[in-house]
Parts: C-alpha cells; sequence; structure tokens
C-alpha cells in the first residue's frame, strides 16, 4: 500500500496496538495505518482552514469586549 521509500517509524507500542486494532477490523495493518493517518491528516487540514468568522460571531465579539470595557 505505501510507495517505495515511504517508510514511517513508530514505538513498539503504537505498532502492537495498530496491529491489534488491524486485526480486530479485518484489515491489513498497512490499510489500517494509511486511514489513521488520512483521517486525522484530512481533520487537521479541515480545523487549520481559514474561513470568515459569521456575522453573528462578530457581533459575539464585540459585545464581550465591550463587556470588558475595550470598546464602547
Amino acid at each position: 500500500m505505501f510507495g517505495s521509500g515511504n517508510k514511517v517509524k513508530l514505538s513498539d507500542t503504537v505498532y502492537q496496538k495498530a496491529k491489534v486494532a488491524s486485526g480486530l477490523l479485518g484489515c491489513s495493518l498497512e490499510d489500517f495505518i494509511e486511514r489513521a493517518v488520512e483521517g486525522e491528516a484530512d481533520r487537521a487540514l479541515s480545523s487549520a482552514s481559514s474561513r470568515e468568522p459569521s456575522q453573528a460571531e462578530v457581533e459575539e465579539i464585540a459585545k464581550q469586549l465591550k463587556g470588558l470595557g475595550y470598546l464602547e
């Protein structure tokens, strides 16, 4: 599944957990690790994506800043 030259070192504990989990799911260790890493990478990338705050979020922030005395 992994391309040539792609190697990742795992601690023995993580390796054993992944091996047991892949067996429980009935898939290969390589497939399990690839899906796990892909899922975490997708989650990290989506949470890091920049987006504009909604009008409600802007208003809530302004309200909080007014309450703290930073805005009038």
